[in-house]
């Protein structure tokens, strides 16, 4: 059944609650000793927050705006709020189990699965406007559904599926304009997850593939709209093992990503494409864990295991990077202590999750005024 894209109001949820203090943002509750980055607390609650991910960072595209995921407490539901980074305004668009939304990086708007009247919906949130929609219906019968991407011309819906009693997971397509479903990806014995539309107008699908059980192996392909795939020089015989950390370089086709390292090593940051002979070392020296890259491609981003779990911002074109600031997160081995550190689509802000004195928040460190520059 097709369902057209109508604005409705959110069932049970005050999806224009709105919560601002009179002095915005507040102040700092740090400045940066090497590059006077300004950290902020963002959002701040008495339930523990995180940015969700920051490979295909959740924030708008003029760079004002950004989602921030709640978990509950015993009297209070989690949910989603978008926070503006402007006025340190917070809009609350879902009450209740927030889901993990769909990838779609930098746009106008939020995708997210939701149960709206018994029915689980594919919907959406404009950052600015904060109208809510309905998008489609995600037909129970195809088997549990991750989180998703859509592309950024909005047709297409890629998502991992899991059929019922499987481990292995394939990939399914809902055109959307069609309301039409396929099966992207069928590759019996491995586990389809991270799925990411492209941003070079190809609408290809970045997709982590582990192989099953035991994942003793980390694909990163690329698959078109029709079925194929297609593999990028990741793993075995190209390099260690993917982390599990990807991302898109911006408008390109070409993909940045984190693995394993040993005493052989020389880093652990790749970049690399579909028929490149090989991976190409990004940066020597340190090791990271979780990466992203700018919306303009120019910068990535990236935490290490290093003490106070700093964040580094790298250029690509000049192969430095330089410390923004230490995170301070204290790891519990659950995602809102992970950095996940990404940029905003203005490249002003970094923005990242830390769990700090055993209370997960979402920090914001402001860029200084031309700083990046001198990366």
């Amino acid at each position: 059944m097709r369902f057209p894209i109508t604005s409705i109001l959110l069932a049970g949820c005050t999806a224009c609650l709105s919560t601002a203090s009179a002095d915005g943002l507040g102040q700092p509750v740090e400045i940066d000793p090497e590059s006077g980055a300004e950290i902020f607390v963002l959002g701040a609650d008495d339930r523990p927050s995180d940015d969700i991910y920051g490979e295909q960072p959740y924030g708008d595209a003029t760079g004002r705006r950004i989602a921030i995921r709640y978990y509950p407490l015993p009297d209070r539901p989690g949910g989603i709020n978008i926070f503006d980074l402007n006025d340190g305004s917070s809009h609350e668009i879902l009450s209740g189990k927030a889901p993990f939304p769909a990838f779609h990086a930098w746009g106008e708007w939020l995708y997210y699965a939701q149960t709206v009247d018994g029915k689980l919906m594919l919907r959406r949130c404009n950052y600015l406007t904060l109208q809510v929609e309905n998008v489609a219906e995600l037909p129970p019968d195809r088997g549990g559904y991750s989180y998703g991407t859509v592309s950024p011309d909005h047709r297409y819906f890629a998502v991992s599926v899991r059929p019922p009693d499987c481990d292995a997971s394939n990939v399914h397509l809902l055109d959307l304009k069609t309301n039409q479903w396929s099966v992207l990806l069928d590759k019996p014995g491995y586990h389809a997850k991270h799925e990411q539309f492209s941003r070079d107008g190809r609408n290809r699908v970045l997709i982590q593939l582990n192989q099953m059980p035991g994942v003793k192996v980390v694909l990163l392909s690329e698959l078109e709209i029709g079925g194929t795939e297609k593999r990028f020089p990741a793993d075995q015989p190209y390099t260690l093992r993917p982390t599990g950390h990807e991302a898109w370089i911006g408008n390109t086709s070409s993909i940045f990503f984190s693995t394993a390292a040993d005493s052989t090593t020389k880093g652990n940051i790749w970049m690399g494409k579909v028929g490149d002979e090989k991976a190409t070392l990004v940066y020597e020296g340190k090791r990271f864990g979780h990466v992203s890259v700018s919306r303009d491609g120019k910068y990535w981003i990236g935490d290490t295991s290093e003490k106070g779990i700093p964040v580094y911002i790298g250029s690509f074109a000049t192969g430095r990077c330089r410390r923004v600031c230490f995170s301070h997160t204290e790891y519990d081995g659950k995602q809102w202590s992970h950095a996940h550190p990404y940029l905003t689509a203005d490249n002003q802000w970094l923005i990242f999750s830390a769990r700090i004195s055993g209370h997960p928040q979402v920090r914001g460190a402001k860029l200084k005024e031309g700083w990046l520059e001198g990366i």
